[in-house]
């Protein structure tokens, strides 16, 4: 009786760890990266000409640090918004995608403006990335 009770507490501890490991490994083998940094003010850069927008600094200063990886919004699906659809593929090969995660369940206009929100980071976020990365192809 008392390996037929260690047995099924050695199961269950077994399942429980591996459905917490399966629910945490969501789309590593497609896609790479560590978490992404919350949205912050600008610093200024004197070296730049033109005035850039949060995502758009943000996108130059990961470039700079050698992150050259996309970002991604994964709703019920991943999508990689400001990227051509041409170079999404090789990019997203060569230098992977952090994802943005967003609820996909809309309950009230403020999860619809939050959304919208990171949607607007991406893209811009993404359009300077690619536009850095295009140069390296």
């Amino acid at each position: 009786m008392k390996k037929r009770s260690t047995s099924l507490f050695l199961t269950t501890a077994i399942m429980f760890c591996v459905s917490v490991a399966g629910c945490q490994s969501g789309n590593q083998d497609i896609i790479s990266g560590d978490g992404v940094k919350e949205e912050q003010t600008s610093l200024p850069v004197s070296s730049v000409a033109v005035t850039l927008t949060v995502p758009q600094q943000d996108a130059l200063d990961a470039f700079n640090r050698g992150d050259k990886k996309l970002l991604g919004v994964q709703t019920r699906g991943v999508s990689v918004p400001g990227v051509d659809e041409a170079l999404l593929p090789v990019l997203r090969e060569r230098y992977g995608v952090t994802l943005r995660h967003v609820t996909d369940v809309m309950k009230d206009q403020k999860d619809r403006d939050s959304i919208a929100e990171v949607f607007k980071y991406v893209r811009q976020y993404n359009g300077k990335m690619a536009e850095l990365l295009s140069a390296e192809l």
